[in-house]
Order: C-alpha cells, then structure tokens, then sequence
C-alpha cells in the first residue's frame, strides 16, 4: 500500500509542475525559507549566476501554481565565491541566523565535502545540483546532505562503455587537475573502469594543478607528452575552466584524437570557441544532461529563453530541476519542517521515483545522490550531437 500511495503522489507532483491543480495548504499564507549557496562572484560567477536563474524561474513556477497551496518559497541567496572556504561562511550564515528550511547548494564538490559536517550537525538538508565527486566524504545513508547531478561512479562506466564501442581505441591517455575531489574521483574512476577492458592499455597518465580561483597554467609538457604516448583517446577530468583549456591547448599542438570530457558542457563548448574556432569539433561529452535529452527538458528550455532570452546551461538546467526536486518533497512532507524535508527526499527511491523530471526518470540512491541515464554526445559544428 506504501509504494501504491508513494507512486500516486508522485505522478500529481508531476501533474501539478505542469498544470498546478493540487493545494496541499488551501489555508496557509506561511513562507518556507529556502537558502541558495553558490558561486556569484570569483572565477565562477557566471556559473554560479546561471544557476541562480535556473533557481529563480523553477521557483517562480512553484509559487504561480498550487503545488504549495498557500505556502511560497522564499530565496535566501548567499555568495560562496566559489571556493570551500566561502561555502562554510555561506552555510553558517543561512543555517544559523537565516534559520532556512533547507538549502540549494553549493556548486563544487569540494565545497560540498566541507560543509557536510556543518549541514548534518545542523540537520538542514542541502542539496548540491552539480556536486559529482564520489560519495566517500560527501554523502552517506542517513545524512542530509542530497545531490542530484549524477556522480562519476555512475557517469563514467556508461561513458566507458559507449566510447569503447564507437571509437574501438585500444590506447587511452588520461589528464586531470589534482586540486579537487571532482576530478581526482573521476580520473580515478576512469582508471577503474579502463582496467576492466583487457584490450585497452593506459599509455600515459598526467597531471595539472589549478585552484580554483587561480589561473590554468602551461600545459605544454603534460599535452606532449601524451601526444608522443600514441593514445588513441585522451581522458580529461578537469572542472570548466580547466577542462576548456585542456580543449584549446590540445589543438592548438595539433593534437586530434578524440577528448572524452567527464562533465562537459554546453556552456564549456562555446567558451572554448571562443578561444579557438572549432576546438571543441569531434569532442566527446559524458554528462548529466543537454537541452535535447528528455520531453521536460525541451520544455524547460524554452520557458528558460522566454524568461531570459538566452539559452541555459546545464548549471541552470540542474539547478530548476533540484528545487523542483525540493518542492516536490515539501508536499509530501507537508511542512516545512527539516526532517520532515529530508524523510520525504529519502522517499524518492527506486520504486516511488520522479517520472517526469528534466532527466527522465530520477530517483535518490542509498546514500542521497541521483539516480538517472547518463548522457554521451559527440560535439558537431559547436552542438552536441548522437555519438554513432
């Protein structure tokens, strides 16, 4: 009767995020404080501002429509500046003198490893929309930490597998920035996943160290080496800046085999054009989602042109998707009460799961991370386009 009752609600959930015909609080005026943790200043600002879009729209939806019945989301916005350090700051702040009911954020995965101790103490739920690192020190069963990109332990074997198959390489280069969990746990994970093919050989591994706020340095020596190796594929675990200019350095040398980017976006793309015209030709994406992917998806694209007449990125894409995810468990919770919030989030597993999300299917694994299909594109002519 529980899974009955679990997948009826979330098939109005969904009905409602389009037709808004539920009220869960017909007789409520009452404001649900929601923080919103990301990047808007620093090197990452123009993600983090796009995120705040994706954000902003997704809520303004909710509030128009019945979902919350007289209940409305209010944004508390607070600067992380992109860096650890600026997540804690921003966290205590909207966990202490804000007193939210939950919070949207942070961007990184390395911000979201420092502030997870902060957010279970506390007992708020934050749920990070781009956070990808491997759950060990991030997420665990229980917790009230949430993240709804996909991780690399479930992006990176589908992109093995489906690259292994259309490109058939046998010798694999790999490159990564060492200074932070995202890339360390997908380059790992590539690592992982390589092993397991007996007939594919990694020729050559390196390595680049960028902050986050600081600028790419030469990647010359690492690049050439990697040419010399005779790979046929290069694998690059790199945050956007890092990976845009691994791009553009690769072909500047003339290297053409194909990249395979962990987390590429549309937004990557198009800055590394901006840089060098046709750089990006021929690169391979797996990622969490593109404006293509799913019949919600094309829908949110263009409600997201309407509002602000330009295209969104798959930071705004995956932050509207998590307040939607969000206030989906505030109906179920029907209060704004933090455990309550999270019991409902837990809910979202694999027999009571969104059905209609911008991702198609999406449930929360054990440890609170999402679960969906993951996305592999080959980039033609600056879009991304099916890998044949």
């Amino acid at each position: 009767m529980r899974k009955v009752a679990a997948l009826l609600f979330f098939a109005v959930v969904a009905a409602v995020a389009v037709l808004g015909l539920v009220s869960c609080h017909e007789d409520s005026d009452e404001e649900v404080a929601v923080g919103v943790a990301f990047p808007l200043t620093g090197v990452s600002e123009g993600l983090g501002g796009n995120m705040k879009k994706g954000v902003e729209l997704a809520v303004e939806e909710i509030n128009a429509s019945a979902l919350l019945g007289g209940m409305d989301l209010r944004l508390v916005f607070e600067d992380t500046e992109g860096t650890p350090d600026g997540a804690e700051r921003a966290f205590r702040k909207l966990l202490g003198e804000d007193a939210v009911s939950a919070v949207i954020g942070p961007w990184s995965s390395s911000s979201t490893r420092r502030i997870a101790p902060l957010v279970n103490e506390s007992n708020v739920v934050a749920i990070s929309p781009t956070s990808a690192a491997s759950p060990s020190g991030i997420t665990a069963p229980g917790d009230f930490i949430f993240r709804t990109s996909l991780t690399v332990d479930k992006m990176v074997p589908e992109g093995v597998k489906e690259t292994k198959g259309a490109l058939k390489y046998s010798k694999a280069a790999t490159i990564v920035n060492i200074d932070d969990a995202f890339s360390m746990s997908s380059n790992d994970k590539v690592l992982e996943e390589l092993a397991k093919c007996p007939d594919v050989e990694v020729v050559e591994e390196q390595s680049f160290s960028r902050a986050k706020n600081d600028s790419l340095p030469d990647l010359t020596e690492q690049l050439r080496a990697i040419r010399d190796s005779g790979a046929d594929v290069i694998f690059v675990s790199a945050l956007s800046p890092g990976r845009q200019g691994v791009i553009v350095k690769a072909r500047e040398m003339g290297i053409t085999v194909p990249l395979i980017v962990i987390g590429l976006t549309e937004t990557d793309v198009a800055e590394a054009e901006k840089v060098l015209r046709g750089a990006t030709e021929g690169v391979i994406a797996v990622t969490n989602w593109v404006d293509d992917s799913t019949p919600r998806s094309v829908d949110f694209v263009g409600k997201y042109k309407a509002k602000y007449e330009e295209d969104p990125d798959a930071y705004s894409a995956r932050s509207y998707a998590s307040t939607q995810i969000l206030a989906a468990a505030i109906v179920r919770a029907s209060t704004a009460s933090p455990e309550d919030i999270r019991a409902a989030l837990q809910m979202i597993g694999p027999e009571s799961a969104l059905d209609d999300t911008i991702f198609g299917k999406f449930y929360f694994d054990e440890n609170g991370d999402g679960v969906y299909s993951p996305v592999v594109r080959i980039v033609r002519g600056g879009k991304f386009e099916a890998l044949q």
